[in-house]
Parts: structure tokens; sequence; C-alpha cells
């Protein structure tokens, strides 16, 4: 069963029971939030979800992340319960790109889709980027080929706007679906209040990605620092 978790008027989720007891074990989820399962008829708190699961009053555990207006704050110990993001400035990313002529792009993308699926086991952006990356270089490689064969007016080349097309609507949703990812778990287990455009993302995708993940990354840096001066 997924259960959806409510905290101030905020709903996060869905989760699995293994991701609540989790989550409330790391502090990110208090046994006081709200929860509600798909064949509940309504909420009731996490610790009588998890009963005997729950962690008992007092346990140690790390603090929740603290987000406070437009300065969110990791606490000390959250920053090393997920693996931080790919961490190369976005500026990097578009010119290595340039300069291999778009294959250092296919390759960052993978890179930010798997670390994605490492935070957040639900995101697809992965495997819509390897269904892309087939389709796109399939595609170029038959069109090749056509042409080779018979030039400019093998009848065939048309097939290669339908395919341009498909590309295009796989690699938006790969990137909407790497936008709803990172604001599900930014706003879930690591509540740092990331909100995403969706003009940003249409337009920049993995560029404007990697800009937030390198803010992440510093955040991160920031609160080990602290926590190594207590």
């Amino acid at each position: 069963m997924l259960f959806q978790v409510s905290r101030n008027g905020q709903t996060y989720g869905p989760y699995t029971l293994e991701d609540l007891q989790r989550y409330i074990a790391s502090g990110n989820i208090l046994p006081t939030d709200l929860a509600k399962g798909e064949e509940m008829p309504e909420w009731v708190p996490v610790a009588q979800v998890l009963g005997a699961s729950a962690p008992p009053a007092g346990s140690p555990a790390v603090a929740p992340v603290a987000y406070t207006g437009s300065t969110p704050v990791y606490a000390p110990g959250a920053a090393a319960l997920y693996p931080d993001p790919p961490n190369l400035h976005w500026a990097l990313v578009l010119v290595i790109g340039i300069f291999t002529c778009g294959l250092f792009w296919v390759v960052w993308n993978f890179v930010q889709a798997a670390w994605m699926r490492k935070v957040n086991p639900r995101s697809n952006a992965l495997f819509l980027y390897i269904a892309y990356t087939v389709l796109a270089y399939a595609g170029g490689i038959v069109r090749l080929a056509l042409m080779a064969a018979s030039g400019f007016h093998n009848p065939y080349l048309g097939l290669g706007i339908p395919i341009g097309l498909f590309s295009f609507v796989l690699i938006e949703l790969a990137f909407f679906d790497m936008r709803r990812s990172m604001e599900e778990h930014f706003n879930g287990p690591e509540p740092i209040g990331l909100s995403l455009s969706g003009v940003m993302t249409f337009f920049f995708g993995p560029f404007y990605f990697q800009y937030h993940m390198s803010r992440i990354n510093e955040l991160k840096r920031l609160a080990r620092y602290r926590g190594a001066q207590i």
C-alpha cells in the first residue's frame, strides 16, 4: 500500500511502508505527521500506521531539514542521508557538450537521472532518457544509411519527421519527470522548498537542473561544515 503524508497543510508522497519507516528514523517524517493509505477512510498519525515499527519516543534521530523563506538550510546530519547530486557547473556542462558535439550532454543526462533514481526510486527519467537516446540515434543511423543508398530522393526519408517529433516528446517527458522527482524529493524527504520553473525545464532541461544541483551541493557542504564545528 502507498501512503500520502501531510504536514502543515502540505501533502507529500506517495511513500511505501518501508519509506515511512526510513524517513521517520531519519527525522524527516515525524510520528505526529498525518498519513493516509489508498484504502484508508481518513488521515491518522504516522505512528499509528507504523505501529510497533515506529521508533520509541525520545529516540535519537536526525533533525528534519529546515526551510525558512528563500534561504533553505540543511541540518548537519541530514546532509549525509542521501547521495549528493552530480557536481559540475552548468556552464561547464554546456561548453563541454558543445566541444563534444552533444555527446557529453547525453552522458550527463544519464548521470543526473541515475542519481535521481537513487534518491527517488519512483523517478522514470532514466528510462525515458534511454528510450530517447536509442530512438534518436537509431533513427539517425537509418536516415544516413538510406541517404547513402539512394540519396535525398528516398521516400522513406520522410519517416524522419515523426521519429524526430517522438524523440522530442520523449526528451521533454524525461525533463519534466526529473522536475517532478526533484520537487517531490526536495519537498519531502529533504524539504528545502525546491520549486522548478516549467518554462526553464522545457527550454534548458539538464542545464537548469544542474544549476539547482550545484546549489543543493553547496547547501550540503555548508551543513557538513557547521556539523564539524559543533
